[in-house]
């Protein structure tokens, strides 16, 4: 198909040889990843499989856009004054958003959040899309859903507005969504999880657009037991979910919940997918904050299997890793990419390291080889066309509450930070925004006088 496309149209050849040049714009992503690895801790940038300042400048997230939510969830950052505030003036998301995009670079991973961000009109948050990916950025809505599911258009509206990836929040802590107002347990929400599932299917029939969503679960002590639950569910439905986040719960803003740790959460994930997964890949920032594995959800018939890109303690599987971060992939990047710019990146990468073209097939190979356990029943699924490959992420993402910030390691995490906001022309980390009071203190700009005097 790539092939007569090249044929056909000059138009594609024209823009794949622009983007194999170019590698989409790799060198304005190699300043602002120079930048990080400045202001990185010595400890942090020493780590092997650090990524954060080597193949990306982190990813962001607005604030203030809408401050408020119809949801009233027993784990929640917004502070006292949320749900008073009024939303943010288009121009002041647009420049949080030029902010971001000088911080990260072409391609920026931006989370559009803050508050419950689909309860603005349809036509004011694909605005803010439309913006986002005018001036380079990589944007996703993050949302708990429940307006994809009273209003089927409003996620069609936005993906044809240029929306390709959108975050969405189902777990127990939620409290005000239809039908499950109090839910005890994770898989009394499957419902709502299949819904959302076939909504994204739904407006990917109907627009022919590309739209990939992640599932994003809060951790506390009531549902840390239903971890493999969450998990099994999404795994079943990887052609809608390429990522899992969980996100075990902080004292911060209006939060009632106890604190939970990133080190059990893990643990539970991998008990379910029956085998050790390494927690850094790729290492993203501090190796306290954030868990992270690259791997494939392979499916055939009913059974599903998890295969890591690297596994932890493998010599081989290190030294392929290094060879990537030593290569042209660490310039690699397909988010926001057309067909043409994605065949010309590829080719723009093989060009400048062409030893990727024997070593990604041979790594793959042996990675299969070595699940003879299955791999027999996989291949003649494969050949009856009941067999599927897709990558995917688990995440788990440990938060700061307020006490530990001021604390040693608090303070390196904080300069270590991979996901930030931008704050009075400062890129200021989410811990710091959640956790210092610097949330509420933002409250002034977005609470009527009124009601503040009152």
């Amino acid at each position: 198909m790539i092939v007569d496309a090249l044929a056909r149209t000059p138009s594609f050849l024209r823009e794949t040889i622009r983007s194999a040049h170019e590698l989409g714009g790799y060198r304005e992503r190699d300043v602002a990843r120079a930048r990080v690895r400045e202001k990185q801790p010595r400890s942090v940038r020493a780590l092997r499989t650090q990524w954060h300042g080597v193949g990306t400048a982190g990813c962001a997230a607005t604030h203030s856009v809408h401050e408020a939510c119809d949801f009233g969830c027993t784990a929640c950052y917004l502070g006292r004054e949320a749900n008073r505030t009024v939303p943010a003036s288009f121009a002041t998301v647009a420049g949080q958003l030029d902010a971001i995009r000088a911080a990260l670079g072409p391609a920026g991973n931006v989370q559009i959040t803050s508050g419950e961000v689909t309860l603005l009109p349809r036509e004011d948050l694909a605005r803010i899309v439309r913006y986002a990916k005018g001036i380079g950025l990589d944007p996703m809505v993050m949302s708990h859903g429940q307006t994809f599911l009273r209003d089927p258009s409003y996620l069609e509206f936005l993906v044809r507005a240029g929306l390709e990836k959108v975050g969405l929040h189902v777990d127990v802590t939620q409290r005000g969504r239809p039908g499950h107002s109090r839910p005890q347990r994770e898989r009394e929400l499957h419902e709502v999880r299949d819904r959302l599932a076939q909504a994204v299917r739904r407006v990917r029939r109907r627009t022919g657009r590309p739209l990939a969503a992640a599932h994003t679960v809060t951790v506390t002590e009531a549902n840390q037991g239903d971890i493999g639950e969450v998990v099994r569910w999404t795994l079943r439905n990887s052609d809608v979910f390429r990522m899992l986040s969980f996100q075990p719960t902080a004292e911060v803003g209006r939060t009632r919940e106890r604190e939970t740790g990133g080190a059990t959460v893990w643990n539970s994930v991998t008990r379910e997918v029956g085998r050790p997964l390494s927690p850094h890949t790729f290492t993203m920032g501090h190796p306290a904050c954030n868990r992270l594995c690259l791997a494939f959800v392979v499916r055939f018939g009913e059974r599903v299997e998890v295969l890591e890109v690297a596994r932890e303690g493998a010599p081989v599987d290190a030294r392929f890793l290094d060879r990537l971060g030593a290569g042209a992939f660490r310039h690699f990047y397909l988010d926001g990419a057309t067909r043409a710019e994605a065949v010309g990146r590829v080719l723009g990468v093989l060009a400048r390291s062409p030893e990727y073209a024997f070593s990604f097939p041979l790594y793959a190979l042996y990675r299969l080889v070595g699940e003879v356990a299955w791999l027999p029943q996989f291949l003649r699924a494969a050949a009856r066309g009941d067999a599927s490959v897709r990558p995917f992420v688990f995440v788990v993402h440990d938060f700061m509450s307020a006490r530990e910030l001021e604390t040693d390691e608090g303070r390196e995490r904080l300069a270590a930070c991979v996901f930030r906001v931008p704050v009075e022309g400062r890129m200021v980390s989410m811990c710091k925004l959640n956790g210092s009071g610097l949330r509420d203190a933002l409250y002034g700009d977005l609470v009527p006088a009124e009601q503040l005097r009152r």
